[in-house]
């Protein structure tokens, strides 16, 4: 018998009281007179560019920010109350489409387009603007007025006369891609193009059979399909293949048992929804059709308008029930009304075979079968020996028999069928249990309120206070990776080794600092993360060590439940909902949070303590005081919500102000004064700002700040207003941000205004000062004038006397550097000549270059090339500074490798290493002794034997490097120079076999170091080694040209006066294939 076989046994075994279905609420939000909205019958929703809903009712158009709601009817100059259609027209004008003409709204004024313009019709049914900013205006009764707006107002009539089925037309859509434009009316589906002669009519029923001629509406779908809504006959799509129309039906047969459609609405991820007039929405995604009505929490059944907001909000227009907000099917909840057997879900967990237990306070205990979007409920009852009311806790055992514990029956195992109990009776420290675990080692653990129990083959080991324990009110029980328990108490956290019966206390020594712990989890590094009544803690084993995690975003800081969603994901259940924390790879800080109570859709609000698990899908299930709820990530919105803010208003000294009457120009839907510059006696400045988040306006939270008074943001604040007493004068800037969740913030918005200062203070008085001083300053200077100019003429002449002086000195210079060079010159003709010819590398290798730099003529840089017997001898030096002195070094260092090779013949690379710096040192009489010189040479050596291709290399400080298969491989030097130093030890010897067609590339640090580039930084030593492994194929002479090339364009830079970096330091690079 399987491992399973038993639990499946049991459910065969089940006689349930009863058995139900229900369906499952989903999250809307509504908003309807008590909640301000003006009317409960929404017609037509619109988002402007700010973020604003305009709501089409019966009372007028109303803006909507997500917290309130602004009525605009005819008493503010709207031409009609009853309003079906808005739209933004030409010029970001807000058009409504009213009963009694249409209303052009700019931010703080009305016009209107009525009969007495030619306006034709008696309700504006639908408004669209076509790509020549026209806006063509749907009536009931005449047609399709097409407006166009120059220094007049122009209309052209479309209607029965120009070719239209009815003058009852109901919507319009323009199709820029096709540039038709498509017609819904009582009488079908009329399609019309524009040509040079006018307006044509095209007639869908000619190319195709529909299933009604009562259309309501049309909507576009991501594939350029087109969706009809009918009403009578349900919905049809309208397709094109080959030049062919193609309907396909959407009605009763489909799914759709409502035949009245009022709108369609087509997703970016494809779903389709439907507004019916009986039945509330249709959804069809994946070619299934889904129906949400009043039984899964949507207010009306009756939906007029469906509206998906930039944030991707869906919104929906009832009759009578007003403006509601769909939330998605994220979250999912499940009441007594649902099938619940009681009210507050005190324990969940997830069955092998997909159901779900769930135990309550009333019923006790109930296994959920969900399938279709409906519940499938079992209760239990003394039938089955089930005798318990409330169920606390939940778990599976090894054996696939299901675990609880009860409120005052203690614990009890379901198995074949029939309840079996542990009480206090048996042994149990208590009746009333927290949680029952099965714990790794087969032992079942039993929290309860009087101690710890552990429960082996009916065994049972307690313990409690009166035995150590730090409390006897445990709460919950979690394991780790290595079978170790760990239990949280209402006295801090505790740790229980199986094997050995002994346990440790955690509390404000080790960090715990909060002892009331409610949960454990541990995550994948084996840290135990704990919950408790502020906020969560987190035990390190390996630093031994409790942290206190800030986490200010938490919805509450009593927490009640934690779970991994995934190895980076925590859940966090609360009494405000919970919170969703998604943390980097190390699960040591926060990348993104999201908050998720009732506001925003957690129904019930408070989750109960440890009522929590994630199913086989990865959904989490919760327990609360209201119900269930089920929270599926992979349907959640991960868009960033953000909110747009704006400054809304601009007061002084508190009041109020008109600022038109007072000679300002306004801009903008906001109506503020552009530019503004107020007095010097007002600046007490109030400014008011809106944050908009229609999704959850609660969340909004702003900062700010005046600049050049603050440079920084002000602290967080839900307050949408701060005041600016005593402004003194000058030019300012307000800036104001806003957010959601503290993490993600909005772009800035900025307002500059001007503070003028008293006259005094102006440039025109500070001008009259200057004036008059400045006469007086005048006679002054005159006087002075003449005692000045004698004195000038005194020091022309003196001047005179010592630009002769200079002239002669400079020259003398110049020619003292005309030496110098000549003679720098002819030093460098005998440094070339001592330097060995390359003659020798060219006739015992395939290939070879040498790049050879110096950067003042003469070097201190050096190569060598030798050879004896079948031994080839390659080095190269970089000798202590440059120019002149580095000269000097060079040729010591040409004249000691002449010496050490040709007649010591030493032949390895570290004695010879070894034998320059002894060289060096006798030769510069350097030691520890005050004054003794610290030069010397960094040389990177390495001898082939050119029989067998086997190479030992000696570095100091120089590396090499092998470029082998198209791959490098760098030889270390050792750090020492050629020369003293603190340090003298032996050089190393790196023996390495080449292979014909390797290169060997031995160089100083001039190329590395060298400056420049676009942000005049070092050429560094691995874009050297990727330079040599780029071009290591190509001709040695290719190789030297590239190399040269590189580091010229390197040092050029169009701010130096020549248009190059200087030289750094000398450049000797050295190449040759084996």
């Amino acid at each position: 018998m399987t491992k399973y076989s038993r639990f499946f046994i049991a459910l065969s075994l089940i006689i349930a009281r009863c058995t139900f279905s229900f369906g499952q609420l989903y999250n809307f939000t509504n908003y309807s007179i008590d909640q301000g909205l003006p009317q409960s019958t929404v017609f037509c929703i619109y988002e402007d560019d700010l973020g604003y809903l305009w709501l089409g009712t019966e009372s007028g158009v109303v803006r909507f920010d997500g917290t309130h709601f602004k009525l605009y009817d005819q008493s503010s100059g709207l031409p009609g109350n009853n309003v079906r259609s808005i739209i933004k027209g030409p010029e970001n004008t807000i058009w409504v489409g009213t009963d009694k003409g249409i209303g052009l709204f700019n931010g703080s004024s009305w016009k209107t387009i009525t009969k007495a313009d030619g306006l034709r019709g008696t309700n504006i049914l639908k408004m669209s603007m076509d790509g020549k900013n026209r806006v063509w205006a749907a009536t009931n009764d005449a047609g399709i007025n097409i407006i166009h707006l120059d220094d007049s107002v122009h209309i052209q009539i479309l209607d029965e006369l120009s070719g239209l089925a009815s003058n009852f037309v109901f919507d319009i859509l323009h199709d820029a891609l096709t540039k038709k434009t498509w017609i819904a009316m009582i009488g079908g589906v009329n399609m019309v193009t524009e040509t040079d002669r006018g307006f044509i009519v095209h007639h869908l029923e000619d190319s195709v059979v529909t299933p009604s001629n009562f259309i309501a509406s049309i909507e576009k779908d991501k594939s350029g399909n087109l969706w009809f809504a009918t009403l009578d006959a349900g919905a049809f799509k309208l397709s094109s293949r080959l030049g062919k129309y193609h309907v396909e039906n959407f009605g009763v047969l489909q799914g759709i048992n409502d035949p009245k459609i009022w709108d369609i609405d087509c997703s970016a991820e494809g779903q389709v929804w439907f507004a019916s007039n009986d039945n509330g929405l249709y959804c069809l995604e994946n070619e299934k059709i889904q129906n949400i009505s009043i039984e899964n929490g949507l207010p009306g059944n009756l939906i007029l308008t469906i509206f998906r907001d930039s944030n991707r909000n869906i919104w929906l227009g009832s009759m009578g029930n007003g403006l509601t907000l769909w939330r998605g099917k994220a979250l999912v909840h499940f009441t007594r009304e649902q099938g619940l057997p009681g009210q507050k879900v005190l324990a969940v967990k997830n069955a092998p075979d997909g159901k779900l237990w769930v135990g309550t306070d009333e019923k006790g205990l109930a296994l959920l079968h969900f399938q279709n979007d409906l519940m499938n409920a079992q209760y239990f009852d003394k039938n089955q020996g089930f005798i318990s009311k409330q169920v606390i806790s939940l778990d599976i055992d090894n054996y696939g028999d299901l675990l609880f514990g009860t409120r005052g029956d203690g614990m009890a195992r379901f198995i074949n069928g029939r309840f079996h109990y542990l009480s206090s009776a048996d042994g149990l420290a208590d009746n009333n249990t927290n949680r029952v675990y099965q714990g790794p080692n087969g032992s079942i653990y039993v929290a309860t309120d009087l101690g710890f129990n552990e429960v082996t083959n009916n065994k049972i080991y307690a313990i409690s206070e009166d035995d150590g324990l730090i409390n006897s009110e445990v709460q919950t029980i979690i394991s780790d990776k290595k079978g170790n328990i760990w239990m949280g108490t209402l006295g801090g956290l505790a740790f229980f080794q199986a094997t050995t019966k002994t346990y440790r206390d955690f509390n404000e020594e080790e960090g715990l600092f909060d002892l009331k712990v409610h949960c454990l989890v541990a995550d994948k590094f084996d840290n135990i993360w704990i919950g408790t009544s502020n906020g969560i803690y987190k035990y390190l084993p390996t630093a031994d060590t409790i942290l206190h995690l800030s986490m200010p975003g938490l919805n509450s800081r009593i927490i009640n439940s934690l779970i991994f969603l995934n190895e980076s994901t925590l859940i966090v259940g609360t009494t405000i909902g919970f919170n969703k924390i998604v943390f980097d790879g190390n699960l040591e800080k926060p990348i993104r949070q999201d908050s998720y109570d009732k506001q925003n859709g957690f129904r019930f609000s408070e989750t109960n303590q440890n009522a929590l698990c994630k199913d086989g899908k990865g959904h989490v299930w919760f327990g609360t005081i209201g119900g269930l709820t089920c929270f599926r990530p992979e349907l959640e919105d991960t868009i960033t919500q953000i909110p747009k803010v704006y400054i809304t208003d601009i007061r002084l000294s508190y009041q109020n102000v008109d600022w038109l009457s007072l000679g300002f120009k306004t801009s903008g839907m906001m109506n503020l004064p552009q530019p503004l510059s107020l007095a010097y006696n007002k600046n007490h400045v109030t400014f008011d700002f809106n944050g908009i988040y229609l999704r959850n306006p609660e969340k909004v939270q702003f900062c700010y700040k005046l600049e050049p008074n603050e440079t920084d943001w002000s602290p967080i604040s839900k307050n949408n207003s701060v005041t600016y007493p005593g402004l003194s004068n000058g030019n300012f800037t307000i800036s104001v941000i806003a957010t959601c969740d503290g993490v993600h913030w909005s772009k800035p918005q900025v307002y500059h205004f001007t503070i003028r200062p008293p006259f005094w203070k102006t440039i025109w008085f500070y001008l009259s000062l200057i004036l008059v001083s400045g006469f007086v300053l005048v006679l002054y200077i005159r006087h002075r004038e003449k005692k000045l100019m004698q004195e000038k003429e005194y020091l022309e002449q003196v001047v005179k006397e010592r630009t002769a002086e200079v002239v002669a000195q400079k020259d003398e210079i110049e020619k003292q550097k005309e030496e110098i060079t000549d003679s720098i010159t002819y030093a460098e003709r005998i440094q070339r000549a001592v330097l060995p010819g390359i003659d020798t590398l060219e006739q015992n290798t395939a290939d070879s270059f040498v790049l050879f730099k110096p950067r003042d003529i003469v070097s201190g840089d050096f190569y060598w090339i030798g050879k004896i017997g079948n031994l080839l001898i390659v080095t190269v030096a970089d000798c202590t500074g440059h120019g002149v002195p580095g000269a000097f070094m060079s040729m010591l260092g040409v004249s000691f490798m002449n010496k050490i090779i040709k007649e010591q013949k030493i032949s390895s690379p570290d004695l010879v290493l070894s034998e320059m710096r002894k060289n060096v040192i006798t030769s510069l009489k350097q030691g520890n002794h005050e004054g003794s010189s610290k030069d010397g040479m960094d040389m990177a050596l390495c001898i082939i034997n050119l029989d067998t291709l086997f190479m030992t290399f000696s570095g100091a400080y120089n590396p090499a490097i092998i470029v082998s298969d198209g791959e490098a491989n760098e030889l270390k030097a050792d750090r020492m120079p050629v020369g003293f130093h603190i340090v003298m030890n032996d050089y190393t010897p790196i023996p390495i076999q080449l292979k014909k067609g390797d290169c060997v590339y031995l160089f100083s640090d001039g190329y590395q170091d060298q400056m420049g580039g676009p942000t005049c930084r070092k050429f560094m030593r691995k874009n050297l080694r990727e330079l040599l492994i780029s071009v290591h194929q190509k001709a040695f002479c290719e190789q030297r040209e590239i190399l040269n090339t590189t580091i010229e364009d390197w040092r050029n830079d169009p701010a130096q006066p020549n248009g190059k970096t200087d030289q750094m330091d000398d450049i000797l690079v050295m190449g040759f294939k084996v």
